[in-house]
């Protein structure tokens, strides 16, 4: 039986992280999935908004051999300070740095974008690694998305959108964050107001330069009518990074229209949350240059994502786009990790019944 082929769609966190243990299996290189991970982003950024690894987590990413470099990489937050109109602080809760206990800062905090670069070239490691052994490892399309999906028994078929190109693979792993793309091409776009709980909190993240108030805490301030500013240290010491939300029971139909433009929207987002925050006092008027400033801003609501089941026929999700507990939950990025592991190891179970034993044995 040749070897499965499966589409990723996503490389973020789930999706590399899936596509490397799958190649870890102990299977002949020849008998390991040929894997294509498919990008909509022309390339990665060590930017984004600040993220967490915590419990099982870190079991994951110690199986990748990743510890002590994401470690490395962390933005070494201190603990959480609450800070009043006057940036007097009211509350301070220090981070853990044992691992053993959990707090709001965690001992492994990071930028997602640099978590995912890290991840991506762990899997570009193994994937080689594989070629060299006669394997067919793993195709990385940049800059690319899929506008059609069907499946039948045997395969998926889709297209990539940009290049008009058209395959068919054995599965399609949807692991293409929140407002999954791959989720509405297989489940129907028409139920996705029932998958899709909004929390009310509307959010932008973005990175701005240092300033003297800045530190290796997070600085956390609430001003009335339910705003408040989050500001963060990032692995650049020169920069700090804030998310700027405001919550509202979906009575602001703009705070959810603004979120459907996407990235051509950033400027009406940005103007909006400029409106929300004019009077905040604080230090709301240099974060709200310093977004106006920023190249790097991304607006979204924060939502979870509730579906009876993860997969259709050959298709399934993975990570947020099939069960995001949103971000502030503090556990998205684990459970992106452990979602990786665990479809890893079903496939992978699945393959080698089905596969004849390999003459060759491989050894790692």
């Amino acid at each position: 039986m040749a070897p499965i082929s499966i589409l990723i769609v996503g490389c973020g966190v789930a999706g590399p992280a899936l596509a490397t243990f799958l190649l870890l299996s102990s299977q002949a290189p020849q008998d390991l999935p040929h894997i294509t991970i498919l990008e909509r982003s022309s390339s990665l950024s060590a930017k984004g908004q600040n993220v967490d690894i915590r419990g099982a987590g870190v079991t994951v990413i110690r199986k990748l051999g990743l510890e002590q470099t994401i470690k490395s990489s962390t933005t070494g937050e201190e603990g959480v300070q609450f800070v009043d109109v006057k940036n007097r602080v009211w509350g301070a809760f220090e981070a853990d740095k044992s691992g053993k206990v959990q707090t709001g800062t965690s001992d492994i905090e990071i930028l997602r974008g640099r978590l995912a670069e890290i991840l991506y070239h762990r899997s570009q490691d193994v994937s080689l690694d594989v070629r060299k052994q006669g394997g067919a490892g793993i195709e990385y399309v940049f800059g690319d998305y899929l506008d059609e999906l069907h499946q039948d028994n045997d395969k998926v078929h889709v297209r990539f959108a940009k290049s008009n190109d058209s395959r068919s693979y054995d599965l399609v792993v949807g692991a293409d964050g929140l407002l999954s793309r791959t989720r509405n091409l297989a489940f129907g776009a028409e139920r996705e107001e029932q998958r899709l709980k909004r929390l009310g909190l509307y959010a932008g993240f973005f990175s701005m330069p240092k300033g003297q108030t800045n530190s290796s805490w997070r600085r956390w301030y609430h001003a009335p009518e339910r705003r408040s500013i989050m500001v963060r240290p990032s692995h650049d010491k020169g920069t700090s990074t804030v998310l700027i939300g405001v919550v509202k029971d979906d009575e602001d139909q703009r705070l959810i229209d603004v979120g459907k433009m996407g990235h051509k929207g950033v400027d009406a987002q940005k103007d909006l949350l400029s409106e929300y925050f004019q009077d905040a006092g604080w230090e709301s008027k240099r974060i709200i240059k310093e977004m106006y400033a920023a190249d790097d801003f991304y607006y979204d609501m924060v939502a979870q994502v509730k579906m009876d089941k993860w997969s259709k026929g050959r298709v399934v999700l993975l990570a947020d786009a099939g069960y995001c507990a949103s971000p502030i939950s503090g556990m998205g990025t684990t459970l992106a990790l452990v979602g990786g592991y665990n479809l890893a190891g079903a496939l992978t179970r699945i393959q080698t019944t089905t596969t004849p034993p390999s003459p060759t044995t491989r050894r790692r």
